[in-house]
């Protein structure tokens, strides 16, 4: 019987470059609209009497044929504990007899596969001339976006607004010297959405960040913090602005309130949705049309995208002798 692989946060940055799991991403959403993926819609269990979230995400995926399920938690209060804000583990197991193949920090691999996600869709949909990016989040989601999305676009500038002004200072202070772009503390919300070519959300908001009537004709926004029907980040003004593009319509249409909350105040209609990044990268529906359209990329996250991710963590692992083995039995 085969060992499991432990893999460590730090095993796993020695294995996934933001390249490789690009590719491997886009190829995911490729076989999620193509029905090649078994992709429930995930489990959400609120705690009650509290915003804490308890998610379980399971996924196979045909070929390169991925087993796996990922455990995460949303707990907004990690932050000031010096926690993750999103906590999780991911167990790769074996398609053919169920056995874990290797058990995984499930923060890291959410944190980069999202990236890559946004990475795939801001390729696809922003303009190819965009210069600044703008970032709202100062945590892990946000830090990711900012080393991946250059991979496909040639930013010369990034706009960071944090919840408060120290913690974007921090952030900025801490990034600055591994991130070849001019970084920048916003003044406000409003001047990100008002400059930003492409803009990234990452937050635990519960309310719009910024007027979306200020988001200039032409700006690609990648939505990925706001995973509940009650919870948002971009307003409904925005949604109604945009060409508006799924991770997945499963998942848009049950969990985003980015979506839904627009919805109920009649800003827009459900078939407001236009497409899934997948049908859009096999040509089955269009993306932007013109240079003047704003483009809005829905993310609540897709299990695919882990188990795709995963399991080139684990290849990479096994033929580069990574990790620690153990057995469970």
């Amino acid at each position: 019987m085969r060992a499991t692989l432990l893999l460590s946060r730090q095993d796993l940055s020695r294995l996934l470059d933001p390249a490789s799991v690009i590719q491997a991403v886009e190829q995911g959403f490729r076989a999620y609209s193509r029905g090649d993926t078994v992709t429930p819609v995930r489990i959400q269990l609120e705690l009650p009497d509290r915003h804490d979230v308890l998610l379980v995400m399971p996924c196979a995926v045909r070929e390169p044929a991925a087993l796996g399920t990922k455990l995460a938690a949303v707990y907004r209060g990690n932050a000031a504990r010096g926690l993750p804000t999103v906590p999780s583990v991911y167990l790769l197991s074996d398609p053919d007899t169920g056995l874990p193949l290797a058990a995984m920090d499930g923060t890291y691999l959410t944190a980069i596969r999202t990236a890559a996600a946004s990475a795939v869709a801001t390729r696809v949909l922003a303009r190819s001339d965009s210069e600044v990016l703008g970032i709202f989040g100062t945590g892990t989601l946000a830090e990711f976006h900012l080393r991946v999305l250059p991979v496909v676009r040639a930013f010369h500038r990034a706009l960071v607004k944090g919840r408060t002004t120290e913690a974007a200072q921090r952030f900025v202070e801490r990034l600055r010297a591994d991130v070849p772009l001019d970084l920048r503390v916003a003044a406000s919300a409003d001047e990100v959405a008002a400059q930003a070519d492409v803009i990234v959300t990452a937050t635990t908001a519960l309310e719009p960040l910024f007027d979306g009537r200020l988001v200039r004709p032409g700006t690609h926004v990648n939505a990925v913090g706001a995973f509940t029907p009650t919870t948002r980040e971009v307003d409904g003004r925005l949604v109604a602005r945009a060409i508006l593009v799924a991770d997945t319509h499963a998942g848009v249409r049950a969990e985003a309130g980015d979506l839904l909350l627009a919805i109920a105040e009649g800003a827009v209609g459900p078939e407001h949705l236009q497409a899934e990044l997948g049908e859009i990268l096999l040509g089955v529906k269009p993306g932007r049309r013109s240079a003047d359209d704003i483009t809005l990329f829905e993310s609540v996250g897709a299990a695919f995208e882990d188990a795709v991710t995963a399991r080139l963590a684990y290849e990479r692992a096994r033929a580069q002798a990574i990790g620690t083995p153990f057995s469970f039995w």
